[in-house]
């Protein structure tokens, strides 16, 4: 296996400055972790680690992500305020669509409400790339999403890399302290999942119930933390915190 150190000077890959070469390099060195916890060997983590590169290759190719974890925070704190200010809401307390174009449009008030400086034509673009708003005509912006989420779920569309890495780097990072660091058996992070082999016709009941349920957890977590957010200095000495939910689905291994 090539050295991680050396991947994390490259700059070919044009991703050292925003934060994805650290996040992934983090990322797998829980994995690896995690793994030697479970009984695998470091030399059975290299063969099975050449393994998945080689059936990385037969995947088609992604294109580089282009949206940083800035503006997709910026977009959660404007689907957020969307979805909560009675401004922009319709007569069921739905978002409601919003004009666009020029300082005066209803989408342009309700970024400077939401964000800092931000720009409206900017954060559209980026908003429609993540499949979370679309425009359905040339005046007009509707939201189609309770949430901002990495990608559109297109083949070959735009991934906000960063926000990606930091979810899952997050989730590992609670497994990580639990197997190896928390001072005491009652003393972990909250990590919880449930699990069992259903009929596959109930797949679309249990999305369908944490969806519902989820963004309400969620949505309480991300107002807590929006009234609690610092922004960053030199000096700054707060912490990345989080929590999510997440629904997984995966066929019998031989199957």
């Amino acid at each position: 296996m090539s050295s991680t150190g050396s991947v994390a000077n490259q700059t070919a890959a044009g991703q050292t400055d925003n934060g994805v070469v650290p996040s992934a390099i983090l990322m797998l060195r829980r994995v690896f972790r995690i793994l030697r916890g479970c009984g695998i060997s470091t030399t059975q983590i290299e063969a099975l680690s050449a393994r998945a590169l080689v059936d990385l290759q037969a995947l088609p190719s992604i294109p580089l992500g282009k949206i940083s974890a800035q503006q997709t925070l910026a977009c959660c704190d404007l689907v957020l305020k969307w979805r909560r200010d009675c401004r922009f809401l319709d007569a069921d307390g739905q978002p409601r669509p919003l004009s666009i174009g020029g300082a005066s449009s209803e989408f342009a008030k309700l970024i400077a409400l939401a964000t800092r400086d931000a720009d409206p034509n900017g954060l559209l673009q980026i908003m429609i790339q993540l499949g979370v708003a679309h425009m359905p005509d040339s005046s007009t912006v509707e939201l189609i999403s309770d949430s901002v989420v990495a990608c559109s779920g297109k083949e070959g569309s735009t991934i906000a890399s960063e926000i990606v890495l930091e979810h899952v780097c997050g989730f590992l990072g609670s497994v990580e302290y639990n197997l190896f660091e928390k001072p005491s058996r009652a003393k972990g992070k909250f990590e919880r999942a449930c699990y069992a082999w259903v009929p596959r016709q109930h797949v679309p009941i249990l999305e369908q119930m944490v969806s519902n349920r989820g963004q309400d957890f969620v949505d309480v977590i991300d107002e807590w933390l929006a009234r609690r957010a610092s922004a960053t200095t030199a000096e700054d000495k707060s912490v990345l915190v989080g929590a999510g939910a997440y629904v997984f689905v995966r066929d019998r291994l031989g199957s």
